[in-house]
């Protein structure tokens, strides 16, 4: 199945995307890896990525002190007033030492 609309937000980089949208194209098989390649592209980017899959709210940013990425998973999408998710609310987290990518797939 061809969806012109997701071939052309691809081009973009998927651009002022939200964190729901992230998560239709990661349950989508067709899109899922042109979801993942794009959050890569993201992370590289801009060192920081966020984005919401299967009801969970995935937080990836480079690691200061591993070399690697620190990727955090919550329960939801609550945050401080600095910006920042909740510690209460985490569900799961480590650190990933290989590159963007892995960091990505690294929980999902």
């Amino acid at each position: 199945m061809q969806n012109i609309y997701i071939e052309n937000e691809a081009k973009k980089g998927f651009d002022n995307w939200t964190k729901e949208g992230w998560e239709f194209l990661l349950q989508n098989s067709e899109y899922k890896e042109v979801a993942i390649n794009s959050l890569s592209s993201i992370l590289d980017l801009y060192q920081r990525v966020e984005f919401k899959c299967n009801s969970l709210y995935y937080e990836i940013f480079t690691s200061s002190t591993s070399g690697g990425y620190v990727v955090n998973v919550y329960s939801n999408a609550n945050k401080n007033d600095d910006g920042n998710y909740l510690e209460e609310n985490i569900v799961d987290g480590g650190v990933c030492t290989g590159n963007a990518r892995d960091a990505v797939e690294f929980m999902l």
